[in-house]
């Protein structure tokens, strides 16, 4: 049975899909046969993110595939060991199909309080549905260079109650050029970034391992 990672938002451009993309690749990089299942069929980032990176041969290679429904990407599970969830942004029957199914669901965010709001807006609704509300970690992914900007919106997440993860990722160019390449975001040219962005590809995986034990 795959690990199943699920990433969705209430609303786009939080790094939903840089976040995807940055858990499949560092996975897959430690020799885990990896699926990305891209539920956003309307715009597809990471299937076009994955042409990018097979035109460019990087390695690890990662499987991306679009999927209308959640069953059929759960069905894929059996011939990987993780199973990614890129949702589709809002929040929607198929998002609360993807908290279902997933061992653990991470919700991105920026750090402004347009950001902040509705993602903490979705985690109730999850977990007004029955969703376990330990599975549920807040990720912050669109940070600016402000540390008191940053430190409020730790501050939010913790003051809601869910798990907050450690690292984050900062608005970088070098990023979004690493992402016009097909790479992620711990495969920019500058070792710096890449370390950084590699705290919260490592609270990730201690955040599933933890949920694993129980």
């Amino acid at each position: 049975m795959a690990l199943v990672i699920g990433v969705v938002s209430q609303k786009g451009g939080v790094g939903k899909s840089t976040l995807a993309r940055l858990i499949a690749c560092n996975y897959a990089a430690s020799e885990w046969r990896v699926k990305i299942a891209d539920m956003d069929l309307a715009q597809g980032t990471c299937t076009s993110w994955n042409r990018r990176r097979l035109q460019n041969e990087i390695e690890p290679k990662v499987a991306v595939e679009q999927f209308l429904n959640v069953d059929d990407a759960i069905k894929t599970g059996e011939q990987y060991d993780l199973v990614v969830f890129d949702g589709a942004p809002h929040s929607t029957r198929k998002t609360l199909d993807i908290a279902d199914a997933c061992d653990l669901l991470i919700l991105p965010t920026g750090v402004s309080l347009d950001d902040l709001e509705p993602t903490i807006k979705l985690a109730h609704e999850l977990k007004k549905h029955g969703i376990y509300p330990p599975k549920i970690s807040i990720a912050l992914t669109r940070a600016g260079n402000s540390d008191v900007e940053l430190a409020e919106g730790m501050e939010y997440v913790r003051s809601s109650g869910y798990h907050l993860l450690d690292g984050v990722i900062h608005e970088k160019t070098a990023i979004r050029r690493a992402s016009d390449e097909g790479k992620c975001a711990t495969e920019t040219s500058f070792k710096s970034i890449n370390e950084k962005v590699d705290q919260l590809v490592q609270a990730i995986v201690n955040r599933a391992d933890e949920l694993g034990k129980k």
